[in-house]
Order: structure tokens, then sequence, then C-alpha cells
């Protein structure tokens, strides 16, 4: 529970959950890929609480990710409002300034957050609980000295509005892998244009980051062409055209942005919008995680 590992933190207590292979981890068995010594911090999306090793969320991804070496975290954030309450804004920072508030503490026009509730101290919190509770697990080494957060041993994750926040956390710190499903989704209907923070300078190189969406979601009150305008703004489509890995076999052109239409027939928009990272499809896509999660990224 978050509250275990600071009592400042009040609200949104519902658990985090860890993914580890403890034999990659600790027994570092020489059959099994060796540990990566990077943490997967995986963020969920509006409204969604963890995922818990049985029921919704993407656990038959985070598994995966586990039995190739990463140490795992789903962290639980603040995340009751959608980024797109930002759409109708005419300041172009609306977007950066609603993201940051959860990330680190803070107030914009939408939301406020205090700094013990935000998502950073919420991460620094959990390790340093880690590192004392599970210390054969080696935690401690996502961490720096001075206890901040050692971004570079990084690759953040998440879906829908997590995998805004995740894009934002890579424009800002340099990380070492960045994977948005169902995202990123910032667009200005105000502006008619995507959000100002995928221009700004990125601390994290472009070939770093990777996109995976659906052809049919239009969920966050964002179309599939304004989220490929989205990427565009990130630069993603300078790294290869979209691969869609329906058609399409690893490692894809090596390509940055891959698409899905699966099932190949018309869906409703949650369906797509989640249709990525699914339990249910893990068969279907286990190439493609494997592709997110293990291509090379200078």
């Amino acid at each position: 529970m978050p509250s275990w590992t600071d009592p400042a933190i009040r609200t949104f207590d519902d658990p985090h959950y860890i993914y580890v292979n403890r034999e990659i981890v600790v027994s570092q068995k020489p059959d099994l890929p060796p540990a990566r010594h990077q943490l997967l911090l995986f963020i969920p999306g509006t409204h969604t609480a963890g995922t818990p090793p049985t029921g919704k969320g993407p656990s038959e991804f985070l598994k995966l990710a586990a039995n190739l070496g990463y140490h795992v975290v789903v962290l639980h954030y603040p995340n009751d409002k959608p980024a797109a309450v930002c759409n109708l804004d005419r300041d172009p920072k609306a977007f950066e300034q609603f993201r940051n508030a959860i990330l680190a503490g803070g107030s914009s026009k939408h939301i406020t957050v205090e700094r013990p509730e935000s998502l950073e101290n919420r991460l620094v919190k959990l390790l340093v609980h880690l590192k004392d509770k599970r210390p054969r697990e080696h935690w401690e080494e996502f961490l720096h000295d001075d206890g901040s957060i050692k971004w570079r041993s990084m690759v953040v994750a998440g879906q829908s509005q997590g995998g805004g926040h995740a894009a934002l956390i890579a424009i800002q710190h340099e990380v070492a892998r960045v994977i948005c499903t169902g995202a990123p989704k910032d667009y200005s209907h105000a502006l008619l244009r995507p959000a100002a923070w995928y221009s700004e300078p990125s601390a994290t190189p472009k070939s770093r980051f990777f996109a995976f969406n659906h052809d049919q979601d239009h969920m966050g009150n964002c179309s599939p062409a304004q989220q490929a305008a989205n990427l565009e703004a990130l630069g993603l489509n300078k790294l290869g055209s979209p691969a869609s890995v329906d058609t399409e076999p690893p490692p894809y052109r090596h390509t940055r942005i891959l698409q899905t239409n699966c099932p190949g027939h018309k869906v409703a928009p949650p369906e797509a919008h989640a249709t990525m990272i699914a339990n249910k499809n893990a068969g279907l896509f286990r190439a493609a995680w494997t592709y997110l999660l293990t291509e090379p990224a200078e």
C-alpha cells in the first residue's frame, strides 16, 4: 500500500504491484536471461487501480518483462482526472502543467497534487521500502545515494494517461527506454495541434521511444489521425513509418511506431484503446511486446 511506504500519502491508496523473477535477479540461473539492471516503471491509465496478478491490468506483459530480466513496478498515483480536461485550454502549456502536477507535485488549472502524493515521491518511497524489505533483489540500484531517482536505469511505460506521463518523463529526464500504449493523446482542440511539450528538447534520445496503438482508438477525445500527429510532433516518424504487427513480422523494420487493427473488424473505442496491452492478447502480441522491451535503443 502506498501509505505503508510514507505516512504522508493519504489518498489513492490502492496497492502498488511489483514483478520480479528471483531466479534471475537473485539466483542468477545461467539458463535464464541475465538481469537487465533496469526498472520497468509501468504507469496505469485514468481510474486504473493497479494491476494485480489476477484480474484486470496488463499482468501478462509485466510478467514477460520480469522474465526478460527487468525489475517491474506498477505505481498507483493520483489518476482520477484524464489529461483530456486540457483539450479546450488555449494555453499551449496546459497539458504539461497538468501532468507535471501529478508527476512532481504542484498545481495547474485543473488539478492540485501535494508533493507527498506525487508520482515521483511514491516511486522513491516504494523503492526505499523494497530496498529494506527485499534486500536480495537489489532495488537500491534504482536510487542515487542521495535518495533521488536514477532515471537512466528506468524504462518508463504506460497505458493511456500513463503513456503520456511516461513520454513526458522521458522528455524531462534521460531514461533507458519509453513504451507508450494507447498514447500519447495530448492534442489541443482549442489550438488544433499537438501539445507543445512534444516538441520540447528531449533529455532522452528519440530512438528510445516506442509506441503501440490501435487503428480505431478514439479514446481521450483524440482520433487516430490526431494521435499520429502527436507521434509526428515527437519526431518518431523520422525513425520509420508505422508497422502493422498484424501483417509484418518482427523486428518490424526497426520502426518505433507499431499499430494493430485487432481483431480485424470494427470494435468500440474502449476495446480498441486497451487491445495492445490486454492479457487476452498475450499470445497474439508476445512478439510485439518482446520487441518493445528488447529492441536495441541507443
